[in-house]
């Protein structure tokens, strides 16, 4: 065997430690003893002799410690280098100084569905005799993907993975663990270049075996919005079961969209629930449609806003947050079980709700609530005027939902329009695009 595949020298080890600390500014232990493929305790044994002898220098931060190499440390370091080119010059047995490369992709599965999350492996194999710093994954992500999930200390920039530099010493393995995801259905070939560079700063490449993963449509069922436009934004609906939240000022086209919403399903023949503050525009329903339509006025004027009916439940408005769920439970064990087909719920008091119990109760109401109309199979839809309360407490009460649809105001050459847009929708497509509400077309 040659010098170079012979186990490391402690001089090896020393230089490759003060390459790490040098490269890196600033170097924490762990980081160093990663790097260098040593122990913790080995490495912190390292470092410490060399802090001893002047080639790099401990300071404590936040009670532990990183090192800064010296001028001494960096003398040896090029003497190292300079050293060791004369050695492989001398010795025939030698290989020619090669920095290569081996790259395999692992996928475990070979189909998924849209919005599925996938786990990709990417292996590096040093298989040259000097070591290889590695730069980055181009092409990582395939058109129509998204990255879900990858190790803390690389970033992405557009598609590639920046992998600042990571040393690989010779037959030496780095696995490098992703979780991805494809918004869209067809077959992909994941087909990454990797970029790694030599001790001289010579850029190389390797390129790995393509893969190819077959994306299939995930089936989910929709709920029509009652309003054609949303519905195209949506691919069809809102996905069953789903807990939407609409954020809107307060404002003729969010009433009509919930109108539309609510009106849709009872004369589909779906249960449909609706828990708000006042009833207009909805009376008709509650007494045309008692056997699929619920309404839970919570309003201490209730008795004169509508008159009583077996499906109107009437409550003294939000302060008794139990009070509103006991009236749901009562409405749900009311419901005919043999009935398979979607249900729909429209919650109207988050922002009455916030103003009344903030953020914390509200968020622990909700998060009690949303199950609960998920394992009933109703797919929800919630409105909350953000204007109405802090930033933070919005934050609070967004991110437990699955989507989120919001109505804006914009300035345009007609003046104020109100428009809507689609932020987001847990693992399932839709379209991006904003759209014009024009209130004749949701009155129509």
């Amino acid at each position: 065997m040659g010098f170079l595949a012979k186990r490391r020298t402690k001089y090896e080890i020393y230089a490759e430690l003060l390459d790490i600390v040098a490269r890196r500014g600033t170097c924490r232990l762990t980081r160093a003893s990663y790097g260098a493929n040593l122990p913790v305790d080995r490495a912190k044994k390292s470092l410490t002799f060399l802090a001893s002898r002047g080639f790099v220098k401990e300071v404590s931060v936040d009670d532990s410690k990183i090192y800064r190499i010296t001028k001494r440390g960096l003398e040896y370091l090029e003497t190292f280098k300079q050293m060791r080119k004369l050695f492989a010059a001398l010795d025939e047995k030698i290989l020619p100084m090669q920095a290569q490369i081996q790259a395999k992709l692992v996928l475990r599965v070979k189909e998924a569905k849209v919005g599925e999350d996938i786990n990709l492996e990417i292996e590096l194999i040093n298989t040259g005799n000097v070591p290889i710093f590695l730069t980055k994954i181009e092409k990582l992500l395939p058109a129509g993907f998204e990255l879900v999930k990858k190790p803390d200390y690389y970033h992405l920039e557009d598609t590639d993975l920046v992998l600042k530099r990571k040393s690989l010493a010779p037959i030496k393995t780095e696995k490098i663990q992703f979780t991805l995801k494809s918004l869209d259905k067809g077959t992909f070939s994941i087909k990454p270049k990797i970029i790694y560079a030599n001790e001289a700063g010579r850029q190389l490449f390797c390129e790995p075996e393509p893969i190819t993963i077959n994306i299939l449509d995930s089936v989910v069922d929709r709920v029509s919005t009652g309003y054609l436009d949303l519905d195209n934004l949506l691919l069809g609906g809102i996905p069953e079961n789903y807990g939407v939240i609409l954020t809107s000022i307060s404002c003729d086209e969010r009433d009509l969209l919930i109108k539309r919403f609510l009106e849709t399903g009872v004369k589909e023949g779906q249960v449909t629930f609706y828990v708000t503050i006042e009833a207009s525009g909805v009376k008709n329903l509650a007494e045309e449609f008692q056997s699929n339509f619920y309404l839970f006025i919570c309003n201490p004027q209730a008795d004169t806003i509508i008159k009583s009916l077996p499906n109107v439940f009437k409550l003294k408005g939000v302060e008794n947050l139990t009070e509103i769920n006991i009236a749901l439970t009562s409405a749900f064990r009311k419901l005919d079980a043999s009935l398979k087909g979607p249900r729909r719920a429209c919650i109207e008091i988050i922002s009455d709700v916030l103003l009344q119990h903030h953020a914390v109760q509200t968020r622990r109401w909700l998060t009690g609530l949303i199950p609960e109309l998920r394992s009933e199979r109703f797919t929800t839809l919630t409105v909350m005027n953000p204007q109405m309360h802090s930033p933070e407490e919005v934050q609070a009460i967004l991110d437990l939902f699955e989507g989120e649809i919001t109505i804006y105001e914009k300035r345009t050459k007609k003046g104020l329009e109100k428009y809507l847009r689609i932020r987001k929708m847990f693992n399932q497509r839709y379209l991006e695009s904003e759209m014009s509400l024009i209130k004749k077309r949701l009155q129509t």
